[in-house]
């Protein structure tokens, strides 16, 4: 069991705090994880943690934002169901973002096209499913399908792995997700991360940190809107 030791009080409110961001994460996964990441790096406990609580911050300060505009436009957000608009098709291996809240954080979502009209995705409730391009409803406001420029083999690839991930649980662990493995539990963003990584090695993530958010995902290089949805 990896504890902060009750002596390191700058550490340990680094750790509260981040477990306040992420309440679904318990402090034995997370200082599992920094530890991990510790070994692997180089970096110290704390510098590990102050990233972590950095790029956590940073996103809830982006979501505070979207938020702030979907409310001057009378609308709101969505997690793993909701919303009036349908994503509507699109070619194998775009993916759609939209703004939602999920397990009480605003980190937006994104799904990835398996099919024209057929979505895989990650939810708190069923962890990787595939779901009807009619059935998957979102806010309007602030969603777009994006493209990744990338050959067609490597979209298709990309497509098929996250497909084959259906029925894989759902992880609610954001802020070090790019560091864990690519199969077993995973969120939203990781699993598009990980089907791109694995096929066509891209880095779908904006700041390259130690975790991979949807909107990460959304800004990453090397992606082009197709359209607002």
């Amino acid at each position: 069991m990896f504890l902060i030791p009750f002596s390191n009080v700058g550490a340990s409110s680094v750790v509260d705090d981040i477990l306040m961001l992420q309440p679904d994460v318990s402090q034995e996964q997370l200082m599992a994880d920094v530890e991990s990441i510790v070994s692997n790096t180089g970096m110290t406990e704390n510098e590990v943690l102050d990233q972590i609580y950095s790029e956590l911050k940073n996103n809830q300060e982006k979501g505070m934002t979207e938020q702030a505009a979907l409310q001057k436009k009378g609308n709101s957000t969505f997690g793993g169901s909701g919303g009036t608009v349908s994503v509507g098709s699109s070619t194998k291996g775009n993916f759609y973002y939209t703004p939602s809240e999920t397990a009480y954080l605003d980190h937006g979502h994104v799904g990835l096209y398996y099919a024209s009209t057929t979505i895989v995705e990650s939810v708190p409730s069923d962890g990787v499913r595939q779901i009807s391009t009619t059935a998957r409803k979102v806010d309007s406001s602030g969603a777009v399908v994006k493209s990744v420029s990338t050959s067609t083999t490597n979209r298709n690839n990309a497509a098929n792995w996250a497909y084959s991930q259906i029925g894989q649980s759902y992880s609610y662990n954001f802020a070090t997700n790019r560091l864990t493995g690519h199969d077993g539990a995973k969120n939203c963003s990781k699993l598009i991360w990980s089907a791109y990584k694995l096929h066509g090695n891209l880095d779908l993530d904006v700041d390259g940190g130690l975790g991979v958010y949807p909107r990460d995902v959304r800004d990453a290089p090397g992606t082009v809107l197709v359209r607002n949805i």
